[in-house]
């Protein structure tokens, strides 16, 4: 019931720095309700960064749904924006909501960028298969079709220019 943030850092040679990213890359929000309460996860992304939002919306909905400060910081700071309805294809195409989680992750390595998507998928379906093949077949299966799906589930929203002068209404209030 609470909000979890995680920060990963990448690279060639070990990170050995224990601090906390204040500018991120990559960000995702996988609960649009954080969003609407008003907690400022965008503003994580660093300029000409990614973020990535799992929302029941399409793109066209997003104006009317979204506040109007989220609206503002990825016009204004150039965020690469994406959104996928990851509960949607948990509950719809996979038949399990427990792989959430895991199409998220795919999507991540997808838009991340931080190894070719092949591996990444190849490597979560080994994982996949080895942490659950004591569930049983169909487990596994629902697991690889989440890593598939996910890679690519995802929508690019083009931002429009009328978002860099998004105002507050009293939706974004309550």
């Amino acid at each position: 019931g609470g909000i979890t943030i995680s920060h990963l850092r990448f690279g060639d040679q070990p990170i050995k720095a224990p601090y906390y990213i204040t500018k991120a890359n990559f960000v995702a929000c996988h609960n649009v309700a954080y969003l609407l309460k008003g907690f400022k996860i965008v503003n994580d992304v660093k300029p000409g960064g990614t973020f990535l939002l799992d929302c029941q919306w399409s793109a066209d909905e997003l104006d009317a749904n979204l506040p109007a400060a989220v609206k503002a910081y990825i016009s204004e700071n150039n965020i690469n924006f994406y959104i996928i309805n990851a509960t949607a294809i948990a509950r719809n195409d996979v038949g399990n909501m427990k792989v959430k989680n895991t199409i998220l992750q795919s999507a991540f390595f997808a838009l991340a960028n931080i190894m070719p998507i092949e591996e990444a998928i190849d490597y979560m379906k080994e994982k996949a298969t080895k942490s659950y093949s004591k569930f049983g077949d169909e487990v596994v299966a629902q697991n690889h079709k989440a890593i598939e799906m996910g890679a690519d589930a995802f929508t690019k929203v083009e931002v429009p220019a009328s978002w860099s002068s998004a105002k507050e209404t009293e939706k974004d209030t309550v």
